[in-house]
């Protein structure tokens, strides 16, 4: 695997751990941000051909990657929730306010039940919601970049494509070096490679 491929596989699965080590300390819509943070930064890593939106390469990202049934909600529904999430901080937004728009999503994460939180909506006057786990947005991150990952290791054509979206991804000291000390190591090999065959 490309040097600048790994690091940024690398850099990719930090911030899915820094999203994992966030949610287990109960910081679920903090968690919540970071999950739709990694879907957007892997969807853009991901992208082939450009999209017309933003919307449209999240969307195309997790109906190619994630692990989904897409009966519950559809990936414009997340969408429309990460945005609403990111801008407002509050689950009503543009998307959920439109004619046929987005399903209106609030979560729970364990110790809270889907019970208790679908009372306490009910009860502030909030209806027509769809109430996901925490763990199914966790899960559909997690198995979509799992999902990315495989395609990397297996499509030489779209490993190539994935090295040249992550050029300029934000590294600091420690995934500059980690790059440059790949790239050494795959000149060594070559070499040595070169060497046995002559």
């Amino acid at each position: 695997m490309n040097a600048r491929t790994l690091a940024a596989l690398s850099l990719l699965n930090e911030l899915r751990h820094a999203a994992l080590d966030t949610l287990a300390r109960k910081h679920k819509h903090p968690a919540l941000l970071l999950f739709y943070s990694f879907i957007d930064i892997c969807a853009s890593l991901a992208e082939e051909t450009p999209a017309k939106s933003n919307c449209e390469r999240f969307e195309n990202y997790l109906s190619c990657y994630a692990l989904s049934s897409w009966k519950t909600f559809r990936p414009y529904d997340l969408w429309a929730a990460r945005s609403s999430l990111l801008h407002a901080y509050s689950p009503l937004g543009d998307h959920t306010d439109k004619p046929n728009g987005a399903q209106l999503i609030f979560y729970f994460v364990w110790p809270e039940t889907e019970e208790q939180m679908r009372t306490l909506l009910l009860a502030r006057g909030y209806s027509n919601f769809l109430l996901v786990d925490v763990s199914t947005i966790k899960h559909i991150a997690v198995s979509s970049f799992n999902g990315l990952w495989m395609r990397i290791e297996n499509d030489p054509e779209f490993s190539k494509i994935f090295q040249g979206n992550a050029a300029h991804l934000l590294k600091d000291s420690h995934y500059i070096r980690l790059e440059e000390e790949l790239t050494l190591l795959d000149e060594l090999a070559k070499l040595r490679e070169e060497q046995t065959q002559a």
